[in-house]
């Protein structure tokens, strides 16, 4: 054994669980308190209330933070260093002092901070006028915003090629160039660290917020590279009526978010939301599900199903003029061109999941699960197996070959429609102590959200497994579920997840 191999074994590990390496469990959340900052030969990091974020300075790219799924002993960096001889990054924490080593990719426990390797470059008397991105303005070491918000500048460390790369409180990172007078946002993270749900619409997320420590939840749009960032906080956004996002769709030009208080229609191009909520057809605030034809969007709500045509107007029906006949006055109502009528809005109903799937569109309720023809308008039909075994609260659904998937809140029942075989799939553990939100199958696995972890089912001979914090999740409560590639993505109240599930060399 050489002495190297010596000197990593008599020091206590702290990072991931077996079997599990960095990248594998990833937590993207509240990063914009930023306490401290240090830098290394190519990148720049800075220690966070939620742990530390990194930016590489030479390709101008935010790469994966390091939280306490990672291995630091807590979320809260009081102070971060970097020690050019042992190629250590720092963070002292209200637990004590740890660690990273960047040929390891490991935490580590340390013994003491060395605070004289602490560095702050930054010295608000040293700049004058800065200029900085629209919507801001500086001064004496803060930032004011439109909303005359402030934002003071905490500390920050010089690379010596006219980059001061600099922390905020509530702002994220700066990057200042002191020679030119500039001062650029670098945002990055979700603005509200509890997240009621992440959806994917094209090549960006919706992320849903609930509420924190930190004041005002805010609506995060990112791109899926996770470089570009947006929020919108409502109190100083017009048009939005809640964060509390839970389901979302949309286009190139148009998304359309459902929430606790009403329908979100957000324009792309000027950037602005417009709130479909009281005083609207809509049967009920509370939005639980969208889907989408090629001219209207289903709102699938607490109370029923409504709609809205895809320009945001509602098709409202048209009331002809009173006609009289003796002494009786006729309101006759033309209902011709809409996408629902009658019984097919589900009055009293909550539709708690509505899926395009092939030429169909599927609801899930309380009442079981319905189905009719995409761009049809007649009547939707009732689906259901001989034993009724489709007649629970359907949460969820989704399609995997000739079987349907529908999710319960204890179990999953397949379908497949061309045997007309029907089963039930579910973990004996969970049963009765687990609520299962949502649902994805790929070639291989089904997935479940639920209120204890991540679950997996292997379609191929039923091996599962569930997924928890003592695996490196963040949380054990997923509340939604999207798949990119190879990656899983999660919503939590601590924040957002991404599982590299399916890594090469990766073993259950």
């Amino acid at each position: 054994m050489n002495l190297l191999a010596a000197i990593a074994l008599t020091i206590t590990l702290l990072s991931y669980p077996s079997g599990f390496e960095e990248g594998d469990w990833v937590t993207i959340t509240n990063f914009r308190f930023i306490t401290s900052a240090a830098m290394d030969q190519n990148n720049v990091y800075f220690g966070t209330v939620n742990g530390v974020a990194r930016y590489d300075r030479y390709v101008n790219r935010w790469l994966d933070p390091m939280t306490a799924t990672d291995g630091i002993p807590d979320p809260y960096i009081e102070n971060i260093a970097y020690d050019p001889n042992d190629d250590r990054v720092w963070v002292n924490t209200r637990y004590g002092p740890s660690y990273y080593q960047p040929t390891f990719r490991q935490w580590y426990a340390g013994t003491e901070f060395p605070l004289n390797l602490a560095r702050n470059d930054f010295k608000a008397s040293a700049l004058g006028v800065l200029v900085t991105d629209y919507g801001y303005t500086y001064q004496n070491g803060r930032l004011t915003d439109l909303n005359f918000r402030t934002f003071q500048l905490t500390r920050g460390v010089d690379d010596s090629f006219n980059h001061l790369y600099v922390g905020t409180w509530g702002l994220g990172a700066v990057v200042i160039k002191p020679r030119y007078g500039d001062l650029k946002l670098l945002p990055y993270g979700i603005y509200t660290e509890e997240v009621t749900a992440l959806i994917r619409v094209g090549d960006k997320f919706w992320i849903g917020a609930g509420l924190d420590e930190f004041g005002d939840p805010g609506i995060t749009l990112c791109d899926t590279s996770l470089q570009q960032w947006k929020y919108y906080v409502p109190r100083y956004t017009t048009g939005i009526g809640s964060t509390r996002i839970s389901s979302a769709l949309g286009d190139d030009k148009t998304a359309w978010l459902g929430t606790d208080y009403g329908l979100l229609r957000y324009d792309y191009d000027s950037e602005s939301f417009t709130t479909l909520a009281d005083f609207s057809p809509l049967p009920s605030v509370v939005v639980n599900s969208l889907a989408m034809d090629s001219a209207w969007i289903y709102v699938g709500t607490d109370r029923g199903l409504g709609f809205v045509s895809k320009s945001g107007l509602f098709e409202r029906r048209r009331q002809k003029k009173p006609e009289e006949s003796g002494d009786t006055i006729q309101a006759v109502r033309d209902e011709a061109g809409a996408p629902l009528t009658g019984k097919n809005r589900l009055q009293g109903w909550r539709v708690n999941c509505l899926k395009v799937i092939d030429s169909y569109m599927y609801v899930g309720s309380d009442h079981g699960v319905l189905r009719r023809v995409v761009n049809t308008y007649g009547d939707f039909e009732y689906i259901n197996t001989p034993q009724g075994m489709l007649s629970d609260d359907i949460l969820d659904i989704a399609r995997n070959g000739d079987s349907l998937f529908f999710a319960t809140r204890n179990d999953i029942i397949v379908v497949n429609f061309k045997t007309g075989q029907a089963t039930t799939i579910s973990d004996s553990k969970g049963f009765g102590r687990w609520q299962i939100r949502k649902i994805l199958v790929d070639s291989l696995n089904l997935w479940a959200a639920t209120s204890s972890g991540l679950w997996k089912y292997r379609l191929s001979d039923g091996y599962n497994r569930l997924f928890t914090r003592s695996d490196g999740m963040i949380s054990d409560d997923v509340r939604s579920l999207e798949m990119l590639g190879d990656f899983l993505w999660m919503a939590t109240p601590q924040g957002a997840i991404r599982f590299h599930w399916n890594r090469p060399g990766h073993i259950d």
